[in-house]
């Protein structure tokens, strides 16, 4: 939205509305956790929704822009070793992820083709992990069997501030791109739905019970978001294609030493990226 605002020709109390979408990739922070998640793969889908704008005036505005949609994937492992020859795995692994995001921005343009901007950004990914995995030992005996359900719920949210540049050429077109940094605060929550664990002294599989988790997190970064796109004469659309890459370094911020050594890395780093289109109507 920012990058339509200052890139085409518009008056004090315009309003913009339409609809953005595209398809993006997305690598979770938690994949850094180690343990389960090393194996974790990237997720990807459609992700869309509505965008709206108020110019006050010609050099001030407000935008708002939100994103929803599902990112899945799945993965296995066929017999392979994980360190230890006493310790081969084979699994079927699902993953999906329900992601929320809303981003406010008000602008000012400090220059005809640069304006900065502060900004508000929420973030809400409701994932489901399933798997169900085997291990036996260097001797291809049966050691354990594994049928999980876990539910990781992550929320965060927190300030931009950003600038960007716009370029039109030719008629109706232009050329434009924005960057910004991020720092947001919000909570990681993991609970199982079940975990169903092989006995093998019983020959059975006995349902465990693993405590949940909830921590507090902390995730400073980037957005970067460049495009192009057009607006017909006298049509009153703007048509938009773009690139969007976020990246986010997350930490833990109340894990005991010890906790925080087990995930075996201090930065934990999460992407989004991918292309978008947006469709707009200016009134």
């Amino acid at each position: 939205m920012l990058i339509i605002i200052f890139s085409i020709p518009l008056h004090a109390v315009d309003f913009i509305i339409g609809a953005k979408g595209g398809y993006f990739v997305w690598k979770p922070y938690f994949e850094d956790i180690g343990g389960f998640f090393d194996n974790i793969d990237t997720g990807t889908g459609v992700l869309y929704g509505p965008v709206i704008s108020i110019l006050f005036t010609e050099d001030i505005s407000l935008s708002i822009a939100g994103l929803t949609g599902i990112q899945s994937t799945h993965w296995t492992m066929d017999f392979e070793q994980e360190g230890d020859p006493d310790d081969i795995r084979a699994a079927t692994s699902y993953w999906k992820s329900e992601r929320y995001d809303v981003d406010t921005a008000l602008s000012y343009r400090v220059m005809p083709q640069i304006k900065i901007f502060l900004g508000y950004k929420y973030q809400y990914i409701d994932s489901t992990i399933k798997y169900t995995e085997a291990r036996t030992d260097a001797s291809n005996q049966l050691t354990d069997i594994q049928h999980v359900k876990d539910g990781i719920e992550t929320m965060s949210s927190g300030p931009a501030l950003g600038i960007g540049y716009s370029l039109p050429f030719g008629k109706g077109y232009f050329a434009a791109v924005n960057i910004s940094g991020l720092y947001m605060l919000g909570y990681f929550k993991s609970e199982n739905d079940f975990v169903y664990d092989y006995n093998s002294g019983t020959n059975s599989f006995d349902k465990e019970n693993w405590d949940p988790l909830k921590v507090d997190i902390r995730q400073a970064g980037i957005n970067l978001e460049p495009s192009i796109g057009f607006m017909p004469e006298g049509s009153g659309l703007v048509l938009t294609l773009g690139l969007r890459y976020q990246w986010l370094r997350t930490n833990f911020q109340d894990m005991s030493h010890e906790e925080k050594d087990s995930l075996g890395t201090n930065t934990l780093n999460d992407y989004l990226y991918g292309v978008f289109v947006s469709v707009l109507y200016t009134f």
